[in-house]
């Protein structure tokens, strides 16, 4: 490579800015400058096939130069460069030689990228206007030899945890697979390109990038195992974008897609329950109720919806159902028990102006009461079993029951262990 190391010394002997006016000894230094990068190409086309990585490195300063980057020459034979190292490692790799995998997958990279500005510059008219590209067959050969080997490339650098350079390098699988479909060079990929596409979501969610999600999420819910993941991804993407509209409809949509994945259906209820939408909120238990009546989160929404409005019979009426589908639907049973504690409160404070000296009245009043904390006591009692560790839902309220149906021993056992927790 001799040849070429002393034209690319030349190269670097001036510079000047681009699109400036130039005097005439600087247009004469442009020319001069210019020829020599070409030089340098051209060399380097020349020794590919002798040694393609001093090519490739040798060609790096045309690639970059605003002389000459323009040409789609020049990126052809960056790109044959390439792939010529690309070629060389993976026919190592097939014969059981050692090759060199972070140069082979480097040079893919790259490779991608010198096939676009080839095709881009190929396809630019010229002063009259016209367009002839002359590259055209080399591109698509190169495109159907080398696109499987732009997703390995992908899963090598995703493997990495370099998520930048997997999810464009998908990108070059899916828009290599596009193009030799659209040339009736090969069938359209209905199975790799969805993993593609859910590999670049991926990397999309890793980066936190949101527009890198949404590029081609879409056709990874084409794929069966793949499309409930790939629809999450693209909904958290509009989230995040702050695009609130797309997500709410998104959610609605998803709860009649995928049916057993409740973050649709929680996902709109805290939205419209953190917003004070009761309207909404209302609604939204209706249809979920109306697609899915056996689901105890909906009917346990109905209730909530009605204890919210302090309409406790109606919450009472539901939250009952709800443990007929799931009689360890944790917040149906506080809540239920919530309830009577309160119909026990409200009565209390109705009959407070009934006279000491009334006893028929006050037995009435203490039947009716210690009625309702029989009816919240094994509520609480058993949440208190199935979620022994949940102190919130259960002790406070429990130790109310103990403490008004005179359960002396049960109520110092919950007033010691308030005592331990720091209540």
């Amino acid at each position: 490579m001799k040849k070429l190391v002393l034209s690319l010394a030349l190269v670097l002997a001036g510079s000047f800015a681009i699109g400036q006016e130039l005097t005439k000894e600087q247009i004469k230094e442009q020319k001069k400058q210019t020829k020599a990068l070409m030089k340098v190409v051209m060399d380097a086309e020349s020794n590919i096939s002798t040694n393609p990585v001093g090519a490739a490195n040798a060609i790096k300063t045309a690639v970059n130069s605003e002389l000459v980057n323009k040409d789609a020459y020049v990126w052809f034979v960056s790109a044959s460069a390439k792939k010529a190292v690309v070629d060389g490692e993976n026919r190592k790799r097939a014969e059981g030689a050692p090759f060199d995998e972070p140069l082979m997958y480097s040079y893919t990279y790259e490779l991608g990228n010198d096939l676009e500005n080839c095709e881009k510059y190929d396809n630019m008219p010229d002063a009259k206007g016209r367009v002839k590209p002359k590259y055209g067959e080399f591109i698509l050969a190169t495109y159907m030899q080398e696109f499987g080997q732009f997703y390995n490339a992908g899963a090598y650098y995703y493997g990495n945890e370099q998520y930048e350079k997997a999810y464009y390098l998908f990108k070059m699988f899916i828009d290599a697979s596009d193009k030799l479909y659209k040339a009736n060079a090969m069938a359209k990929d209905t199975v790799n390109v969805p993993v593609a596409a859910y590999n670049m979501a991926l990397c999309g969610m890793q980066l936190e990038n949101y527009d890198m999600v949404l590029t081609h999420v879409d056709l990874a819910m084409d794929h069966p195992q793949m499309a409930e993941s790939a629809y999450r991804f693209k909904s958290a993407a509009y989230l995040e974008k702050g695009d609130t509209a797309t997500w709410l409809n998104m959610c609605k949509e998803g709860i009649t897609k995928f049916p057993s994945d409740l973050y649709y259906s929680q996902s709109l209820i805290h939205y419209y329950d953190s917003r004070n939408q009761s309207e909404e909120l209302g609604k939204l238990a209706d249809e979920l109720m109306a697609n899915d009546p056996s689901n105890p989160l909906f009917v346990y929404l109905k209730g909530y919806i009605a204890h919210q409005k302090e309409d406790f019979d109606t919450a009472i009426e539901w939250y009952e159902k709800t443990l007929q589908v799931d009689p360890n639907y944790e917040n149906a049973l506080s809540n239920l028990g919530r309830c009577y504690l309160i119909k026990a409160q409200e009565y209390s404070a109705a009959q407070s102006s009934v006279k000491v000296t009334d006893k028929k009245k006050l037995a009435e009043d203490k039947k009716v009461l210690e009625g309702y904390y029989n009816k919240a006591l094994p509520l609480l009692e058993k949440l208190r079993t199935v979620a022994p560790d949940k102190h919130d839902l259960w002790l406070t309220n429990l130790t109310n029951c103990y403490y008004n149906l005179k359960m002396a021993d049960k109520l110092k056992e919950l007033e010691d262990l308030q005592k331990s927790l720091g209540y």
